[in-house]
């Protein structure tokens, strides 16, 4: 009877100790489900280096930028192949892959505030991608890894809008209806702000209804968000737009240089890119302030000004889609060469932000709107003048730096910028106007830029007199993409069999 008691009391100490084993040997910093909040921060920066990524690409496209001729035939000259767009389709396509499993995670652990923020970030990414490439996954983007969605059902830009909004308001929606307290750990770009949150989803569902406007009527859509900010709150200054501000030393936006040149001057006046000649002359043209944050002096003026502090300082920009031979040319003709064209400006260079969607250019589709007569309150004018001003505000002086250390825009600049009769929204050429002004805002967002450029057709551009084609429009898929079954099955069906080429139009453009 002893004996039994005694193996009893071992059989229960073992089972005993074998679970405290297994509870000890449950590593906790390396959990089976990552937490919702983890999975965030890597998500927000890459749709933010989605969107700056385009700055090349698709800046030079629209001409914000331009290559030294000869220096990049593929973009420049309109060069280009399913090759050319391999890495912009499998990398966004990648985060949705993640932004699928935050929204699931969110689901999964009653957490509705991280499935709003991944349906908005999800959202946000595939508007940019439809937008460049036209139709696209969306209901099943982003699956590839479940066992029969390899490959991704396509659908139409027009239908994809459509789940876009619908997916926006019940973000929107489930935002307002969280309890109060509730936050979002693990935010950089709101900083846990669930009401800037439904700002950002409802500016950037009038960017997309704006975007269709000239396919669909979406009037009462627009005006209804518009119109109604306790619902629909929408971005109410530069505090509240989409801004990602870097704060280290890994995750630096596009154009930051770590190292600053020998030379003092804070910009890379080695490199081939250069400011577009559109760009400098249409800020040259009213002496917009903006030319000195956006452009440097040229290197030959700026060396010359070292020398002698009474020489001015020129900004000249480059032309787009020279060939080799048409620049050395330019270059006989003129007396210039390399130097004498502006580079990529000090503050834009010295920059730690990455503008998702300003306040900017919701106020610019705001003037669109009622110059359009969509039913938005207000006045076109007074629209347009209040998105100039925050354009401009959004390079205000940074601590005690000084013009010369980081450039920036004085009150007094700004007054003397809207003292000029010129500047005022006109009534002849006002939808022009607006879409100058967004194409200048979106500045380096080479996506947005071309987007408003397809969509209104401002500014006017000038290419290469010897490109190899019109200017794209579209994103080529990716030749990887190109072997997709349920792609090639979406060509023939609704588009005759064709692939799209980087000059077919997308479905948004007139």
């Amino acid at each position: 009877m002893k004996k039994s008691s005694i193996m009893v009391c071992l059989i229960v100490a073992l089972f005993s100790s074998c679970s405290k084993f297994e509870e000890i040997n449950i590593n906790p910093n390396n959990p089976a489900t990552v937490p919702a909040e983890m999975l965030l921060p890597p998500l927000i920066q890459g749709a933010a280096n989605v969107m700056t990524a385009s700055g090349s690409r698709a800046g030079q496209y629209v001409q914000q930028l331009a290559w030294l001729g000869g220096t990049s035939e593929e973009d420049g000259r309109y060069n280009l192949t399913g090759a050319s767009y391999r890495e912009e389709w499998n990398g966004a396509m990648r985060l949705i892959k993640d932004v699928n499993q935050l929204k699931d995670i969110g689901t999964k652990t009653n957490l509705p505030q991280y499935v709003a923020v991944g349906t908005i970030l999800k959202v946000y990414i595939l508007s940019l991608v439809t937008d460049a490439y036209g139709d696209i996954p969306y209901d099943e983007a982003g699956m590839g890894n479940i066992s029969g969605m390899e490959f991704a059902r396509f659908q139409s830009q027009q239908e994809v809008y459509g789940l876009m909004l619908k997916d926006l308001e019940a973000a929107n929606q489930q935002l307002k209806s969280l309890p109060a307290g509730v936050t979002i750990n693990r935010d950089i770009l709101f900083s846990g702000n669930t009401l800037r949150w439904r700002k950002f989803a409802n500016s950037l569902a009038l960017r997309i209804l704006m975007r269709q406007s000239a396919k669909v009527n979406v009037n009462e859509a627009v005006s209804r968000i518009f119109n109604d900010p306790a619902d629909h709150p929408v971005f109410e200054n530069n505090n509240d737009q989409a801004t990602l501000t870097y704060n280290n030393n890994t995750d630096l936006y596009y154009w930051f240089i770590q190292n600053p040149p020998a030379d003092g001057s804070g910009v890379d006046f080695n490199g081939n890119a250069r400011v577009s000649d559109v760009l400098v002359n249409l800020l040259s043209s009213k002496n917009d302030p903006r030319l000195g944050i956006f452009a440097a002096p040229t290197k030959n003026a700026y060396n010359a000004r070292l020398k002698d502090p009474s020489k001015p300082l020129t900004y000249r920009g480059q032309r787009a889609g020279l060939s080799n031979a048409e620049q050395l040319a330019d270059y006989a003709s003129t007396g210039l060469n390399k130097d004498d064209y502006s580079v990529i400006g000090k503050r834009i260079r010295k920059e730690n932000r990455a503008f998702l969607m300003s306040y900017t250019e919701l106020l610019l589709l705001k003037a669109e709107a009622i110059q359009r007569n969509m039913g938005v309150n207000g006045t076109a004018g007074a629209a347009y003048e209040s998105a100039i001003r925050a354009s401009m505000e959004k390079w205000s002086a940074v601590g005690t730096a000084s013009q010369a250390e980081t450039p920036f825009i004085s009150t007094e600049q700004l007054n003397a910028y809207f003292a000029q009769p010129s500047v005022a929204l006109s009534a002849t050429n006002p939808i022009q106007q607006i879409a100058e002004q967004l194409w200048i805002d979106a500045y380096l967002n080479g996506f947005e830029a071309w987007a408003g450029w397809k969509r209104l057709g401002y500014p006017q551009l000038r290419p290469g007199p010897s490109v190899l084609s019109a200017i794209p429009v579209r994103y080529v898929y990716s030749d990887n993409e190109q072997n997709n079954p349920k792609l090639l099955e979406w060509i023939q069906q609704n588009m005759d069999g064709k692939m799209p080429t980087h000059n077919t139009n997308v479905w948004f453009q007139p």
